[in-house]
C-alpha cells in the first residue's frame, strides 16, 4: 500500500493506493470526506477494507474547527447545524473544483468515480455527488444526512446508485435523519440502498463490508 499527501490542489489531501500501484496506473477513484473536527488522515485507514483496486482520495475540509479549548483541533466542512448556507456552498465549490483537479491528474477509467463521506463528509458527498462534472458510479453516505435547503437537480441523475449506512444508536446525527434522507431521495426519483446497524456515530467491520460490496457493484 502506498500513502502520500498533496498540498498543491484546491484542498490538501491524502492519497492511498492499497494495491501499491504507481500514480500513472489507471485506477477507479474513490473520494472520501471526513467528519467535523477531523482531517484528511481520519478515514485513510479504511481504504484497504473497502478496496476494489482503487485510488482513494481523502480531502481535508477547508475550515478550522475547535469546539472548545482543550479539544483536539480539526477541520469542518460547514458551520452550525443545520448548516450555515454560505459555509456549505463555499465547501461545495471547493470540493467540485478539487474533484475536477484530481480526475484530470490521475488516469481514471470512464465512469469509475465514487463519492463518499462520513458524518459531515456524508452530507458533502450527497451534496456534491449530484453536481459533479463527471457522472459518479455511486455515492456513499455513512452516518450523514441530506442538506435540503439547496438541493441539486436530483431527478437529472436519478439513476445514480446511492448507499446510505447509519447507526440506530447514533447520538450525533439521529437515525431519523438518514430515514428522512432516503425519503427525500425517493421523492425525487432516486432509489437509495439503505442499511441500519446497531451502532453509534462510527463505522464497524459490518458497515464497511456493506460499503465495500456496494463499491464493487457500482464499479462493475
Amino acid at each position: 500500500m502506498t500513502v502520500s499527501r498533496r498540498d498543491d490542489l484546491n484542498l490538501p489531501c491524502v492519497l492511498s493506493v492499497p494495491s501499491g500501484l504507481p500514480d500513472d496506473a489507471q485506477l477507479p477513484l474513490v473520494f472520501v470526506m471526513h467528519g467535523r473536527g477531523a482531517d484528511a488522515n481520519d478515514l485513510a485507514d479504511i481504504a484497504p477494507a473497502i478496496d476494489h483496486g482503487c485510488r482513494f482520495v481523502f480531502p481535508n475540509a477547508p475550515r478550522p474547527f475547535e469546539p472548545y479549548p482543550g479539544m483536539t483541533f480539526g477541520f469542518t466542512w460547514f458551520d452550525g447545524w443545520p448548516p450555515a448556507r454560505e459555509t456549505i456552498v463555499e465547501s461545495r465549490n471547493r470540493l467540485l473544483t478539487f474533484i475536477d483537479e484530481v480526475v484530470a491528474q490521475y488516469p481514471t477509467p470512464a465512469g469509475k468515480v465514487i463519492v463518499a463521506g462520513f458524518s459531515q463528509g456524508a452530507m458533502m458527498a450527497l451534496d456534491v455527488g449530484f453536481r459533479t462534472k463527471v457522472l459518479p458510479a455511486g455515492i456513499v453516505a455513512m452516518s450523514g444526512a441530506l442538506y435540503e435547503d439547496d438541493l441539486p437537480d436530483l431527478r437529472s441523475r436519478s439513476a445514480t446508485p446511492v448507499l446510505i449506512v447509519h447507526g440506530t444508536e447514533d447520538e450525533m446525527i439521529p437515525v431519523i435523519a438518514a430515514r428522512r434522507t432516503r425519503l427525500v431521495l425517493e421523492e425525487h426519483g432516486v432509489g437509495a440502498e439503505y442499511h441500519e446497524f446497531p451502532m453509534g456515530h462510527w463505522v464497524t467491520p459490518e458497515s464497511l463490508a456493506v460499503v465495500r460490496d456496494f463499491i464493487g457493484r457500482a464499479l462493475q
